[in-house]
């Protein structure tokens, strides 16, 4: 192997070259510009490419993080509504109970003739419905009964 073996490959192309017309030449190397700026534009195509899945991965990474927060929020703005319901069932409850125990009460006759009797000793309208729990209404009708009688 002589020092210049490595020279021997460029020296065949150059003397390939030179057995070519000038028409050949300018149409090879004007192939060669093309497929430069072809393997060019796909270089940048691909690099646009995985520039926009960067992009679009980063966005809808976002995008699923401001989803998970708002479902976040969501779950628990259910759960203090949830909480909420059932303060108010059991307090509905309560209001019922003690309706039922009030209305008991007033439909006692009894209860009807000790109002009447507080009535009947002089007592007005407005303090026998605060005292005995009934409506201004109810409590005027009985002193005027009390009254007539």
């Amino acid at each position: 192997m002589t020092k210049y073996d490595y020279l021997q490959f460029p020296m065949m192309v150059v003397e390939w070259c030179q057995d070519l017309s000038e028409a050949s030449l300018l149409g090879l190397l004007l192939s060669l510009v093309g497929i430069g700026l072809l393997m060019y534009m796909v270089r940048t195509r691909r690099t646009e490419n995985r520039a926009k899945v960067v992009i679009q991965t980063s966005n809808s990474d976002a995008m699923v993080a401001a989803l998970e927060r708002k479902i976040d929020d969501q779950k628990s703005s259910i759960s203090m509504l949830g909480e909420r319901v059932l303060a108010l069932e059991e307090y509905l409850e309560m209001l019922g109970e003690r309706q039922q125990r009030s209305d008991a009460d007033k439909k006692d006759s009894r209860f009807y003739q000790q109002v009447s009797d507080m009535a009947g000793q002089g007592m007005g309208a407005p303090e026998l419905a605060q005292r005995c729990g009934i409506s201004a209404s109810e409590a005027d009708l009985i002193t005027a009964l009390s009254k007539a009688h």
